[in-house]
């Protein structure tokens, strides 16, 4: 079996055969013609791809090199049919001087390797696989075996790459273990980790993170939406927004862009229950624009209902005012400005967040200041159990 080296010139093939036209190169025109097979150095022949992989008429694998792609073939001894066969691509080649035959030709166009420039510095060892595309679209397999320092290490990845760089990067290396899918900024994208973890302290083993620069929605069409801590730690929903990115405008534009949270249903209940500690809604800080501390506000255009089995506390450090078209009060007893206080029967309940700071740090952790910090009580221990809650 002879071999030889040429150019691909067209691969136009009508029959839809994988079929691709071929300028043999300098010498082996040369030696095609010397021999009388009937090829001169202006001629071309057409060669047959030949495949790694064939599976029939509806399988395989196609990846036929392109253009002024150098490629060496052959004539297989036992064909009759003298049919030129595909034998493999010549990567970065070295194109023979072709004289004014080939004057059209700019350059060799070298291209950009589909693999990893690493290859081959440790050890002679191959440790990436890759094929690119002419429009950049690209798969490697990286097996990066060597040292960090003096440290051995492994960087076992597969790597997925559209021509715009969005990317898909499954790692199993050393140091990092998970699936990266990303928009080609990486100001959008979703990792998972497996349970080895990595070196980012900010991500925990078998974790998910889902993230966007701008926008993210999570978005159920036709069925429902959970969210759910099934035994694990806390479950938060935090807007640090500082206005930086809201829209521009005036104060009262931008305030209604940006810090705000909304739990909304066009049907059905709101349900906020808990079996534990107790339900916080804590207003602080105060709004520059406005002037004002935050407040707490319940609104209803139908009636407002407060029930409780075991008394209802309210006490202000300000002034309480009741107003209606009609005032009840009713009860066994009714004493107003009792002459024994009853500041000593409010309780003040304090959250586990709280509760832990104080133990940890060993001073007060009361939201409230003043004349209402004395009504906190938490026994020695942290706990919330006082009688008066």
């Amino acid at each position: 079996m002879k071999i030889m080296k040429g150019t691909v010139v067209s691969k136009r093939d009508g029959g839809k055969n994988a079929w691709m036209t071929v300028r043999p190169d300098k010498a082996t025109a040369l030696e095609e013609n010397s021999a009388s097979k009937g090829v001169s150095i202006d001629n071309t022949v057409e060669v047959k791809y030949v495949s790694p992989y064939g599976g029939g008429d509806y399988a395989g694998q196609v990846t036929m090199p392109e253009f002024n792609q150098q490629i060496l073939y052959c004539q297989a001894e036992n064909d009759v049919e003298k049919t030129y066969f595909y034998l493999g691509s010549i990567i970065g080649p070295t194109f023979e001087d072709q004289g004014e035959d080939f004057a059209t030709r700019t350059g060799d166009g070298i291209p950009t390797m589909p693999h990893d420039y690493d290859d081959y510095q440790i050890n002679n060892q191959s440790m990436s696989y890759g094929i690119q595309t002419p429009l950049k679209q690209q798969v490697v397999l990286q097996e990066f075996r060597g040292l960090k320092g003096e440290t051995p290490v492994n960087s076992k990845r597969v790597r997925v790459k559209s021509s715009r760089g969005h990317k898909l990067h499954l790692d199993d290396s050393t140091e990092t273990k998970k699936v990266n899918l990303a928009s080609a900024s990486q100001g959008a994208g979703l990792e998972l980790r497996d349970r080895h973890g990595d070196n980012d302290p900010s991500r925990s083993p078998e974790s998910a993170y889902l993230y966007g620069k701008t926008d993210a929605t999570i978005r159920a069409w036709k069925g429902g939406l959970k969210m759910s801590v099934a035994d694990g730690k806390n479950l938060q929903i935090l807007n640090n927004s500082t206005g930086g990115n809201a829209t521009s405008g005036t104060p009262a534009q931008k305030a209604a862009d940006f810090g705000n949270i909304q739990i909304h249903t066009d049907r059905g209940d709101i349900v906020i229950s808990s079996a534990g500690n107790g339900v916080f809604i804590d207003c602080f800080g105060g709004d520059p624009d406005a002037g004002s501390g935050s407040s707490f506000q319940v609104r209803s255009q139908n009636k407002i209902h407060l029930y409780s089995s075991n008394g209802i506390d309210l006490k202000s450090d300000g002034p309480v005012n009741i107003k209606g078209s009609s005032v009840n009060i009713e009860g066994n007893t009714i004493d107003l400005n009792p002459t024994a206080s009853i500041d000593s029967s409010f309780g003040i309940r304090n959250t586990n967040a709280n509760i832990l700071q104080e133990k940890t740090e060993n001073a007060p952790m009361h939201f409230f200041k003043g004349s209402l910090e004395s009504n906190y009580c938490e026994n020695s221990s942290g706990r919330n159990n006082d009688s008066r809650l």
